[in-house]
């Protein structure tokens, strides 16, 4: 897309998305990725997490340079200080989920995704909302300015939205010191008013190594107590040296990466502790359960390989509802670590 055309704005306007925008044209997806982490923001208003789909298609051999892309890009993002969100829904949950739905009058009930959160807007007369409108197009589309308006009735707005507001849980393993960014993901969400009678969920692994939480030296329960959350549960669950059921080892012998894992065993610990936190993972959701947000490990550069990265992702998130994985950047984002 280039920067002069004015499709993307009149997309983000239709979704009501209020947002710098910023356009770059690139040979490779890690080459605009880095472009645009580099572009995007302005002053202080920088963002400081990368969000991204994630790549359903990584099994077919047809894709290969594009998993070494995708990989490349989750290096990039956490070599430069960004924090990292992968979102993974299939088509059946996509369809069951959202739906693009036109909207042509102005409610305050919509259930938008865009919009909603818990503070209410101040209200404005159509009047004004009208002027604010024909100010905004003249700002994006000059040429425009001077045409008239015509009185017809306006146009229909295409929304986001989810077909019902969710009810249930929203099951939040932090298994990672990353800084909080993924309790405070599912926190956000909950403010939101189609996510706001979810009861989250916290569980914690029972692991330690230089990055990951000790949950029994922490006190988790009370830790969120002080982050002012509001969680239903609090569990810790024991993972200790108990390895991967069998039917889990074989499933993850048959992914792609079956070609570097050879015939022996697999031994390597952390292999076999992201099998077993998949487990758990699957174990513990529940009919009520509306998304999952995990932490992720951080992949090695130069060591951890693409077929090696995206076989951890798939066995943390297989068979799940929507599910956000999740990895700050080490900053703080939680009140009590300031």
């Amino acid at each position: 897309m280039l920067p002069e055309d004015e499709s993307d704005v009149e997309w983000m306007r239709k979704h009501k998305i209020r947002a710098f925008r910023a356009v770059t044209a690139a040979p490779s997806l890690r080459t605009g990725v880095q472009s645009m982490i580099h572009l995007t923001g302005l002053g202080k208003m920088r963002p400081n997490t990368v969000v991204m789909g994630y790549k359903n298609n990584w099994t077919d051999k047809r894709y290969s340079s594009e998993v070494v892309d995708y990989l490349g890009v989750i290096n990039d993002v956490f070599e430069l200080s960004y924090g990292l969100v992968i979102f993974r829904m299939n088509e059946e949950q996509n369809k069951n989920f959202i739906v693009e739905k036109v909207d042509e009058s102005s409610s305050s009930d919509s259930d938008s995704i865009m919009e909603g959160d818990e503070y209410p807007k101040p209200k404005r007369s159509s009047t004004g909302k009208k002027l604010a409108n024909e100010e905004r197009e003249s700002l994006t589309s000059p040429e425009k300015a001077s045409e008239p308006t015509s009185e017809s009735s306006p146009t229909p707005e295409v929304k986001i939205a989810l077909k019902e507001k969710q009810t249930g849980t929203i099951d939040v393993w932090w298994l990672y010191d990353d800084g909080g960014l993924t309790v405070l993901l599912p926190y956000l969400l909950t403010l939101h008013g189609a996510w706001k009678k979810c009861k989250l969920r916290f569980f914690s692994a029972n692991f330690r190594s230089k990055h990951e939480v000790n949950p029994q030296g922490l006190r988790m329960a009370n830790l969120l107590k002080k982050f002012r959350f509001d969680a239903s549960c609090v569990e810790q669950v024991e993972i200790g040296n108990k390895p991967p059921s069998q039917e889990s080892l074989d499933a993850f012998r048959r992914l792609p990466v079956k070609e570097e894992l050879g015939e022996e065993p697999i031994k390597d610990p952390k292999v076999l502790r992201t099998i077993r936190i998949g487990e758990l993972v699957r174990q513990h959701c529940s009919e009520e359960t509306r998304l999952v947000v995990i932490s992720i490990p951080v992949p090695v550069t130069d060591v951890t390989t693409p077929l090696m990265y995206m076989s951890w992702l798939e066995v943390m998130s297989a068979d799940l509802p929507p599910v956000l994985l999740v990895r700050g950047n080490q900053t703080n984002v939680l009140t009590f670590y300031s």
